[in-house]
């Protein structure tokens, strides 16, 4: 008994299962967890380690290199990249995708690198570290908001915000809830030298005063009675008087207080480290991110739903602007291709209708639904969210799912035309069909296996695809051979009296067909050599198709990078980015303009990447009122950048839909002196700009930055006793500040900085006034008297490493309005030819470098999955020639796929690589079922050549239903950015290798096999 005839006697169990997979689908759609894009781990890590006073070189060779060696001793270790800055180092740690295949795996290396990392602390400098190892870099704070509030001060909003932040932690599924940008206060004690030294002050009691006076210490404990209780001494300063009024000093009954040497300020630390503005006002960003696997729809609106319910604690005047709400977008985007499923159930289902009838057609729509629900419960169960990727994968397979039920169904059909039962033609029709339809189903899941196995980023990106066309396929082979024939059995009629030969009549159009084939057949020589010479043209017409990575997003905002020269402070490029944010803000279409000035803001979407933090660096993210304006506003904002600021770097841009991001194009040179690598990226860099198409040319070590260097005298330092450590001291006091203690407000702890007064600071000419204390003297003494000379000079201001090897990237974008594989194409010989001295390489970042590195993690399983594909026709078949016949129509495909890509000017992005991958498995499948239902012919005795007529013409109806229905099916694709790429190599291939299949595959059987043209019935 096989699975028809067990279905159609135990019509009870298939109901009961049916009502499971659409009750089951139903419950799935409604609680299964919700993301825009899939969640793929980042895993990188960052070591900061500051060194106070340290020159680049110095942090490179005293605290960056150590901890790059203990760091590459641990094996799960893929990528460290450095960058050595004064008094910082900045450590990137990239793990391996094997060492780390999830999040769980992932934390237990990072407390494999915090062991490292603590172990080497005794093996960098005095005075450095300790070192912090951040391994959240990669959190994705999906909803994000801006808080304003004109004629509020920085303190007040930072106060709501962190009133805020406690009252969203405790909803339901928040993670974290991180600020940016927020700016902290500081007491600002500015000590006059001239006065201090007036008055006879010791600048040393008042840094005592100050320090000691709000120090928190423990003073005891005693008994009292029974009992044993704590001394607390009151006298803390809790006001900016009590600051003032501290005593200082004094001589002959007198008192000299902290007012009467030094003026007391309450201000902001100096410089700020970032500022964001929102339309035009300064701002805070608030980030939420979810917890892990969390549903995120459901999360944002228990978030709305308790803003609601606070809004009356906000103060009247601060405002909270929604900046992006995951929740909202995906929710959009769910309904979005929730309609794209039902669009292309509708056309499939229509389809059917109109070339099988109503009632094939009625048997192929619920056999499809109920596939699609019970695809569903298992994505459910296997832990598959939605997304793009699997929603996009649904659709995929629901034109592909549609091919078994079709054979089925089409093969009952035509058994009860010819008059025989319905249940023996189920059961015949099942036998006859089971073994190759598997064979065919197994091929087209393994054509998606290398994406559900390769290793990296971008395959984690996109492996969700293989899980979900696998679920699918594998359910609509078991319904093929369940449902459907219960279907059939259900809504066919029994024949009455029809005869075979009646039953057995062809139309006209399947006459035409079988004319064309046997010609075809007579004419097999010509026919394969016409063939080739359209493969050798689409070979050779391959070269017009344009390469991409991924697409670039829809979403309806704009991003602009823009850079100052590196050291430049940060108020200046806030100044220059006022100046745009004010442009960009009067163009039409822009809604709202969020100026980030020092960096970028948070990981508000996986695909962003705010880069380092950088004093000269700054982004502007526009909102705009429709995503089809980006391209103009692009344009617009780029012209401007470049004629109004000649002395920035700029670039506008649009995001990426997937992993990615940075330079399009990046030329990274290796090797071990400073001097030549940054010549070989300068070359790099005039190829660019020689070229006239690229903007945002610049390298990754900036230009050099000057810097200050008072020379100590050793001689005259030991004299009076002051050392190189006190000289440093004291610059810094006078320059940057000393802190000295906290004042407490509150739940705030802000710090007392001692400085000297604005006009003492600022000219950098009066560095030799500073007054410095000598231990020998007890007096102090201007900086003069241990200075040999001083004077302003030069050098780089980070240095780069990758793996323990000094790295310099020169880098470009393509201007607006032009492709990257364009310019890559025409940079890319002039760079390679530069020469490179012995000791030194180059390779290809950026995004060239990301889809290499993509396509070699996915090359790296194909060969498996081919040599499974094979094996599984091989051992179908137990033959060698018919593997053969089926394996030489699948490079035909390119055929229909480079003139698809031509046409359409598409170029081949990874998903579109990963299309083709899938339709070598649909051809094949195609091929193989023809194959087989030929051999099967002859095996019954039926003449070579009318066999091969009669097994084309009786899979003519199945083929075209498929493919057709395929094609159509994932038509509304087409019209999704992320998937273009990947439906044009489907629907023009997939067309073309139908053809070629339905005429080619029996050109070829007949040249293996030699069959003559007379070998037909007499």
């Amino acid at each position: 008994m096989n699975l028809a005839e067990l279905s159609i006697k135990n019509p009870l169990i298939c109901c009961i299962v049916i009502l499971l997979c659409l009750f089951g689908g139903y419950s799935a759609y409604e609680t299964m967890p919700r993301f825009e894009d899939p969640e793929f781990t980042i895993r990188v890590a960052k070591v900061f380690t500051q060194y106070p006073g340290a020159s680049p070189e110095e942090v490179l060779n005293e605290v960056t290199e150590p901890l790059e060696t203990a760091i590459q001793s641990l094996p799960d270790v893929k990528l460290v990249n450095s960058t050595s800055s004064a008094g910082l180092s900045d450590i990137s740690v990239e793990i391996k995708f094997s060492a780390s295949p999830s999040k769980g795996d992932l934390q237990v290396v990072w407390t494999k690198l915090r062991n490292k990392i603590n172990d080497a602390q005794s093996s960098i400098a005095p005075g450095a570290g300790p070192s912090v190892v951040a391994d959240d870099f990669g959190d994705v704070y999906g909803i994000y908001y801006l808080l304003t509030g004109e004629g509020f001060t920085m303190p007040e909003l930072l106060d709501y915000a962190k009133t805020l932040r406690k009252e969203l932690l405790l909803v339901p599924g928040v993670g974290k809830v991180a600020l940016n940008g927020e700016q902290n206060e500081a007491i600002y004690v500015e000590i006059s030298r001239e006065q201090s030294a007036s008055l006879g002050v010791s600048v040393n009691n008042i840094y005592n005063a100050l320090s000691l006076q709000n120090a928190v210490t423990d003073a005891g404990d005693l008994r009292v009675g029974s009992n044993r209780i704590n001394i607390h001494p009151s006298g803390e300063i809790t006001t900016i008087e009590a600051i003032e009024n501290l005593v200082v000093g004094g001589s002959n009954g007198s008192v000299l207080t902290l007012r009467d040497v030094a003026d007391v300020k309450r201000g902001f630390i100096q410089p700020p480290s970032k500022i964001i503005r929102y339309d035009g006002q300064q701002a805070i960003g608030i980030g939420i991110a979810n917890v892990s696997g969390y549903n995120v729809v459901k999360l944002g609106e228990a978030l709305d739903a308790r803003l609601t319910e606070i809004e009356t604690l906000r103060p009247l005047g601060i405002e909270l602007h929604e900046y992006y709400h995951q929740g909202k977008v995906v929710d959009m985007a769910i309904q979005d291709f929730v309609v794209n499923v039902f669009m292309s159930l509708a056309i499939v289902f229509v389809t059917l209708l109109i070339f099988m009838g109503f009632r094939s057609g009625v048997i192929m729509g619920l056999t499809v639904f109920i596939t699609m629900a019970a695809t569903l419960l298992f994505m459910w169960v296997g832990g598959i969210p939605m997304h793009r990727i699997s929603l996009g994968a649904l659709i995929i397979s629901l034109g592909m799912l549609v091919d078994n039920g079709v054979v089925v169904t089409d093969g009952i059909l035509v058994g009860i035309k010819e008059g025989r039962k319905k249940l023996d033609v189920a059961k015949e029709v099942a036998r006859k069909n089971m073994k190759p339809l598997l064979g065919g189903t197994l091929v087209g899941i393994i054509a998606f296996a290398p994406i559900g196995f390769a290793p990296g980023d971008t395959a984690e990106f996109t492996n969700s695809l293989f899980w979900v066309v696998m679920i699918a396929l594998s359910l609509s082979w078991l319904f093929a051979f369940t449902i459907t024939p219960l279907f059939c059995y259900w809504l066919f009629p029994e024949p009455k009296g029809t005869t075979g030969s009646a039953a057995k009549k062809k139309s006209l159009f399947m006459r035409l067909y079988e004319g064309i084939i046997r010609a075809v057949l007579k004419n097999k020589a010509i026919a394969i050599a016409a063939v080739l010479i359209a493969f050798g043209t689409s070979i050779w017409g391959f070269q017009f198709v344009k390469s991409g990575f991924f697409p670039a997003s829809v979403t309806p905002q704009v991003v602009v990078n823009f850079e100052l020269t590196q050291g430049t402070d940060i108020r200046v490029t806030e100044e220059e980015l006022i100046r745009l944010e004010k442009y960009i803000q009067g163009l039409e279409g822009v809604e709202n303009v969020q100026t980030i000035i020092g960096g970028g803001t948070l990981r508000y979407m996986l695909t962003y990447d705010g880069g380092s933090d950088n004093s000269a660096s700054g982004q502007i993210l526009v909102k705009t009122a429709d995503y089809r304006l980006n391209d103009d506003l692009i344009e617009d904002i780029q012209s401007h950048i470049d004629q109004e600021f000649p002395d920035a770097l700029g670039k506008a841009w649009k995001f990426i839909m997937g992993p990615g991001g940075g330079s399009k194009i990046e030329a990274t040179f290796k090797g071990p002196d400073v001097s030549v690598l940054k010549s070989l990226a300068a070359q790099a860099k005039q190829v660019m700009q020689d070229d006239g198409e690229a903007v945002l040319i610049k390298d990754t070590w900036g230009e050099q930055v000057p810097y200050l260097e008072p020379v100590y005298s050793k001689t005259k330092g030991e004299r009076l006793g002051i050392r190189r450590k006190d000289l440093a001291d004291a610059l810094a006091t006078n320059f940057s500040g000393r802190r000295l203690g906290v004042f407490r407000e509150g739940e705030y702890l802000i710090p007392i900085i001692s400085r000297a007064p604005e006009e003492e600071r600022s000219d950098i000419f009066d560095t030799f006034g500073i007054q410095i204390l000598s231990p020998t003297t007890g007096e102090t003494v201007p900086l003069a008297q241990v200075l040999e000379t001083g004077g302003i000079k030069w050098r780089d201001g980070r240095l780069l490493r990758e793996n323990r090897v000094l790295t310099i990237t020169a880098q470009g974008d393509p201007a607006p309005n032009v492709l990257t594989d364009d310019l890559f194409q025409r940079v890319k010989p002039k760079i390679e030819a530069i020469a490179l001295p012995n000791g030194y390489s180059m390779e290809w970042d950026g995004e060239f470098g990301g889809s290499a590195e993509a396509q070699s993690s996915l090359a790296s399983t194909i060969p498996l999955g081919l040599l499974a594909m094979i094996l599984v026709v091989v051992f179908l078949f137990n033959s060698i020639r018919q593997p053969i016949i089926v394996w030489s129509v699948v490079p035909l495909m390119m055929i229909g796929v480079t003139l698809g890509l031509v046409l359409t000017s598409t170029p081949l992005e990874f998903m579109g690589i990963l299309g083709l991958l899938s339709l070598s498995g649909l051809v094949i499948q195609n091929s193989l079922v023809l194959v087989d239902n030929t051999d099967d012919l002859i095996a019954q005795g039926m003449p070579r050549f009318d066999a091969l007529v009669e097994s084309a013409s009786s899979r003519f109806r199945p083929v075209v239903m498929g493919a057709f229905t395929t094609v159509l099916g994932i038509a509304p694709l087409f019209f999704d950015a992320f998937f273009r790429s990947m439906t044009v190599v489907l629907a023009f291939g997939l067309s073309f290798a139908t053809i070629i299949t339905l005429l080619v595959t029996p050109a070829l059987y007949a040249m293996w096999f030699r069959i003559r043209k007379d070998e037909v019935a007499a």
